[in-house]
């Protein structure tokens, strides 16, 4: 075992809100180690709906919550601008709902008073033909609707411009790195031991150690003796290789649970489900009841949905605070910032709860909190600074596409992901050709995510720049993604194969629970593309 490195801060999980922390506390001048056991954002962050929003619903029962995300969303698309995108959302409103047309806009009033705070517009109230000539697909039934406004954006490229720019300001980042325990002097946390990727173990001192595991976070607790009770929900979503509306949708589930259909640029998703877990948060599957519970509910106000095939499935477990008898869907998303110093455990500190659109302001509080525990005195400044890519204005991409010599929809896909930075990219390698044309996606963003972006897998490259995310499912694609990521990390020829194997795998368990017949159709193609490897 090598020397132990040492460090003012140790943090600990790679989501959304562990990467804002180690960005806040490098910009305040401190030495930090951030350490994820899997990749950047592949936890909760990434199965999320793909959206910073306020949350409207949270106003029958916690409107500070609205109120305060709201805020936060606000900053986020001030520093992420080349990421966030409008959402204009469509709420149908049937005979017989919860909320008649009357309640549903008095509630849309209430939100309107929040909307300026992340920079969105207020509600318009719609008639029943007014909302069905904006979106024909809704049902004949309707009543009427009203309209609000989120915004929308990439997760795992939010978590890894926050690692980026935490690298960027002295940070030392690892992903694939598994804390295995906690270190102590006497009843002080010290420091941590931790598993590399290639098996060998390391350790770190630290003065001060962030738990932000998310769904985890007990676990990591138990290392030291402590306790933290959560109540983990699990979500799924349905993933559509397309645009289904240019509208988001919302609909009442049968037990009364608001859902959404999102269309994200090329691909929809639909969800999400939430119930109480008690399972492996490692080995979560997804249900065909779960996936029914989800169409039964769209069926209702878009009745062809079971006309389109979903291509596979997300899933993921909600870190909400635990609380005794609530039903889960109405269980606050506020979060708690711990220090277990009176627990025995000083030197230990956890962030619980909360949501991806306040992750920057669970990171300031919990950044303040380290801070204090150090003596050390410098403001946050991640409410303006901007991440990487939105530091300047961006050039139009049919320029960058011809420059480049690359289609104008790559171009647009690589600035939504890098920004003002795309052309960097592109400028460190021959541009190439389309990898995967699903995404679209050059060899040359590819190449740089192996070289610059500690991809190290395909499905790294899956969360880092969209590899075999449309429809094909990687069957047109992987093959040729291992020989560019391959290339770059000097793969030899079985290790590209075992990569391949190893994605199409792990993609098989998202899949399963959508394939209808014509869905099995095009997963014997797929099979048959890529056999003997499987």
């Amino acid at each position: 075992m090598s020397a132990p490195s040492a460090h003012d801060v140790c943090v600990i999980g790679g989501g959304v809100t562990g990467a804002g922390i180690a960005r806040d506390l490098a910009l305040r001048g401190l030495s930090v180690l951030l350490l994820e056991k899997g990749d950047w954002g592949a936890g909760t962050s990434g199965a999320s709906t793909w959206m910073i929003h306020g949350g409207p619903r949270y106003l029958e029962f916690d409107w500070d919550t609205t109120r305060r995300s709201c805020e936060d969303a606000g900053h986020i698309v001030t520093i992420a601008r080349h990421m966030v995108y409008r959402i204009a959302f469509i709420v149908p409103v049937l005979p017989h709902d919860r909320n008649n047309i009357e309640r549903m806009e008095t509630a849309m009033e209430v939100y309107d008073r929040f909307q300026p705070l992340k920079k969105a517009n207020p509600h318009v109230r719609l008639t029943a033909e007014e909302a069905r000539r904006a979106e024909p697909g809704l049902t004949s039934d309707l009543v009427g609707a009203v309209t609000l406004e989120e915004w929308g954006l990439d997760p795992h490229r939010l978590v890894y411009a926050n690692v980026q720019d935490a690298v960027a300001n002295g940070a030392r980042a690892l992903n694939h790195t598994r804390v295995t325990e906690l270190l102590r002097d006497g009843g002080k946390v010290i420091g941590v031991r931790y598993r590399a990727p290639d098996g060998s173990h390391s350790e770190a001192r630290a003065r001060v150690v962030v738990n932000a595991t998310g769904p985890w976070v007990p676990e990591i607790c138990r290392m030291v003796g402590t306790e933290v009770q959560l109540r983990p929900a699990k979500g799924i979503h349905l993933v559509y290789p397309h645009r289904i509306s240019n509208f988001g949708l919302s609909a009442e589930t049968v037990d009364g649970r608001d859902v959404l259909m999102v269309s994200h640029g090329g691909f929809t998703l639909l969800g999400t489900t939430d119930d109480d877990f008690y399972g492996d948060l490692d080995a979560m599957d997804v249900h065909e009841d779960e996936v029914d519970y989800l169409l039964q509910a769209f069926e209702r106000v878009f009745p062809s949905i079971r006309d389109y095939r979903p291509v596979r499935t997300t899933t993921g477990v909600r870190p909400t605070l635990f609380k005794w008898r609530r039903y889960e869907d109405e269980l606050s998303r506020r979060y708690q910032v711990i220090d277990h110093a009176p627990e025995g455990a000083e030197g230990f500190v956890t962030i619980a709860g909360g949501k991806l659109s306040m992750y920057r302001l669970m990171a300031e509080e919990t950044s303040d909190a380290v801070c204090r525990k150090l003596g050390h005195q410098a403001p946050c400044t991640t409410a303006t600074r901007p991440l990487p890519g939105s530091e300047s204005e961006l050039e139009p991409a049919a320029e960058l596409a011809l420059r480049h010599g690359i289609p104008t929809l790559a171009a647009i896909k690589l600035q939504s992901r890098h920004g003002s930075r795309a052309g960097d990219v592109l400028d460190k390698a021959q541009a190439g050709r389309i990898v995967c044309r699903c995404e679209p996606l050059t060899e040359s963003e590819l190449a740089y995510a192996a070289r610059h972006e500690q991809v190290r897998s395909l499905a790294d490259a899956f969360r880092r720049v969209g590899l075999a995310g449309g429809p094909c499912a990687g069957a047109a694609c992987v093959m040729r993604a291992a020989e560019v990521i391959g290339q770059q990390l000097e793969w030899s020829a079985s290790q590209r194969f075992d990569a391949v194997r190893e994605f199409v795998r792990g993609a098989w368990l998202g899949r399963a629970p959508v394939l209808g017949q014509s869905g099995w159709a095009q997963e014997e193609l797929a099979q048959g593309a890529l056999r003997g490897l499987s």
